[in-house]
């Protein structure tokens, strides 16, 4: 796994925008986050097994998501897009506090876990890595396992539970944050 100086220098400062991978784009949240938050970014390419979701995001971006099963992935297919951030916004129901809450034992969670996995696998680590999820997320076994990972790869990580009201929005339901950097 190898980081550039020049990579680090990369967006804001009129350099070259970030490459980023959407990994469950849904209809594009994490995108569209990126772009109201004019952070200069390019989504390379997004991730996402559910065609509704993804005619969503083609008529919102027009680009359509790769559809499929993240699992099959490859260290060498994620070092082709040359990505600096990985957005992640992997399926909830294995967290939720209505919800069984089998964290890793949920088959839902195995892309996740796989996708962390290939992280000391890349040549190309991303730089940074941002993880939404569902409040009791940070209390699953899933989350220790990322937290691990993360921490033998030399990421810095900060983890926050945020709630939209906090910054003015009508909506009270709090999420679960994480932000990791290389």
């Amino acid at each position: 796994m190898t980081v550039e100086w020049e990579r680090l220098k990369c967006s804001g400062n009129g350099e070259r925008p970030w490459r980023a991978l959407e990994f469950y784009s849904g209809i594009g949240g994490m995108r569209y986050s990126l772009v109201e938050a004019a952070v200069n970014a390019v989504v390379v390419e997004a991730f996402d097994i559910n065609d509704v979701a993804n005619d969503v995001y083609e008529h919102n971006f027009g680009h359509r998501p790769r559809q499929g099963n993240i699992q099959t992935l490859s260290a060498a297919d994620l070092d082709g897009y040359q990505a600096d951030a990985w957005l992640l916004s992997p399926p909830c129901q294995p967290y939720t506090r209505q919800g069984l809450q089998k964290g890793s034992k949920d088959a839902r969670a195995a892309s996740f876990l796989k996708i962390l996995e290939l992280i000391p696998d890349v040549e190309m680590s991303p730089l940074f890595l941002f993880v939404e999820n569902v409040v009791g997320f940070e209390k699953s076994d899933t989350h220790d396992k990322m937290m691990e990972i993360l921490e033998k790869n030399q990421f810095v990580t900060q983890e926050f539970i945020l709630s939209p009201l906090q910054f003015g929005l009508p909506y009270s339901r709090p999420r679960y944050y994480c932000l990791s950097r290389f």
